[in-house]
């Protein structure tokens, strides 16, 4: 679709969304900041919203695209690097390590930083402070891998990033994000995620927009989609600047998502169309 075709087409669906009645209530759950004004009433994973030969695809993790990466990861989690440790000497591997919660807790505050950081930022501190290797491109194929392989590791986990504390000020700035107007189609995340989740955006159906699934694979760019890559996406569908991966309003984001759903399971590595 032509670029014009495709702004005339987004705003043909908003217009057809704006006489929808938003199904979000506007309380904060009781342990989030004030400021989080945009808290579901029910909480429903984005796999819902897949068609079902889809749903069935990501579930299956032999028909899952998204698994080479997993192996690809658990084989660099266990490769030595430059101080001649790898990352399982550490911190172990497999499901009945301790390492199978430690995705689940990302976006968290870093003392050692004072700021809050991602899965990505902790790989990368481990391999240039413990293992003396260089740092990974967020977006490289080995980040994703190894961050594929902790989330598949964490799937069936709650969320359990925390939002108090050190982290309420970057908590209040993901909440702002999501609710902010930007790009010519002023489009927020929340009228399309809280307002209108369900509805047809195009050819695809909005969900509530989780994060649970990521990093995912996306069948129509056949390649890994990292979670930072897909709010740069969408970014440029609301003709609005896209930010650098791992920028302080995407980890603020990513933090307010993951508060967003703590009540669901961890289903990653996902499958997009």
């Amino acid at each position: 679709m032509q670029p014009a075709a495709a702004v005339l087409a987004m705003i043909l669906i908003l217009s057809t969304l704006s006489g929808v009645s938003a199904r979000a209530q506007t309380e904060p759950r009781p342990q989030a900041p004030a400021q989080a004004q945009e808290a579901l009433p029910r909480v429903i994973p984005g796999e819902d919203f897949l068609p079902p030969p889809l749903r069935a695809q990501q579930a299956d993790d032999f028909d899952n695209p998204a698994f080479a990466y997993v192996q690809a990861g658990e084989a660099a989690w266990r490769s030595p690097e430059g101080s001649g440790k790898s990352c399982q000497d550490c911190h172990g591997a497999g499901q009945k390590s301790p390492v199978r919660h430690a995705a689940a807790g990302y976006p968290k505050y870093a003392p050692s930083m004072k700021q809050v950081i991602t899965l990505e930022t902790r790989i990368n501190l481990c391999r240039r402070n413990a293992l003396q290797a260089p740092a990974l491109a967020d977006d490289s194929s080995q980040m994703i891998a190894m961050t594929a392989y902790l989330r598949w590791l964490a799937r069936g986990l709650p969320l359990t990033a925390e939002v108090s504390g050190p982290a309420a000020p970057v908590f209040e700035r993901g909440s702002e994000v999501f609710r902010t107007k930007a790009g010519l189609l002023q489009l927020s995340c929340a009228q399309c995620h809280n307002q209108n989740f369900g509805q047809k955006f195009g050819a695809d159906t909005l969900s509530q927009g989780h994060t649970l699934a990521y990093p995912v694979y996306s069948l129509s760019e056949r390649r890994m989609i990292p979670l930072h890559e897909r709010f740069r996406m969408c970014n440029r569908l609301a003709r609005a600047e896209a930010q650098p991966l791992n920028a302080p309003d995407y980890v603020a984001l990513e933090l307010y998502l993951s508060w967003k759903g703590k009540d669901l399971p961890i289903t990653a590595p996902g499958v997009r169309p």
